[in-house]
C-alpha cells in the first residue's frame, strides 16, 4: 500500500508543478503581447527608452559613485581605528603595562636569574678547584 501512495504522490506533484509551469508561460505571454502593443502603438517610445535608459544609466553611476565613496570612508575609518588600536597596544607595552607581554617577560626574567645562579656556582666551583690545587 504505501508504494502506491508513494507513487501516487509523486503523480500528483509533477501534475501540479506542470499547470504551475503553464499558467506562468501563460502570464509571460500576455506580458509580451502587452509590450509589444505598447511600442507599436507609441512612435516615440523608442526616444523615450533611450532618455530613460540614460536617466536610469545615470543615476546607477551617481548610485556606484556614491557607494564607492562611501566604501573609501569606511576603509579610511578602519584604517585609522586600526592604527589607534595599535598605537595604544604599543604605549601599554612601553609603559609596561600589556598583560600578555608582563607574564612572558617575568618567566624570561625568572630564567635568566637562574641562568646566573648556575653560572655563578659553576665559576664559585672552579675557583675552589684552583684554590684547592
Amino acid at each position: 500500500m504505501p508504494v502506491h501512495c508513494d507513487r501516487e504522490k509523486k503523480e500528483s506533484t509533477a501534475e501540479e508543478m506542470e499547470v504551475e509551469e503553464q499558467e506562468q508561460d501563460a502570464s509571460t505571454s500576455e506580458d509580451e503581447d502587452s509590450d509589444t502593443s505598447s511600442v507599436s502603438e507609441d512612435g516615440d517610445s523608442s526616444e523615450m527608452d533611450e532618455e530613460d535608459c540614460e536617466r536610469r544609466r545615470m543615476e546607477c553611476l551617481d548610485e556606484m559613485s556614491n557607494l564607492e565613496k562611501q566604501f573609501s570612508d569606511l576603509k579610511d575609518q578602519l584604517y585609522r581605528e586600526r592604527l589607534s588600536q595599535v598605537n595604544s597596544k604599543l604605549a601599554e607595552v612601553e609603559a609596561g603595562r600589556a598583560a600578555e607581554y608582563l607574564e612572558p617577560l617575568a618567566v624570561l626574567l625568572e630564567n635568566m636569574q637562574v641562568l646566573r645562579m648556575s653560572v655563578w656556582k659553576c665559576k664559585f666551583k672552579l675557583f675552589f678547584m684552583i684554590l684547592l690545587l
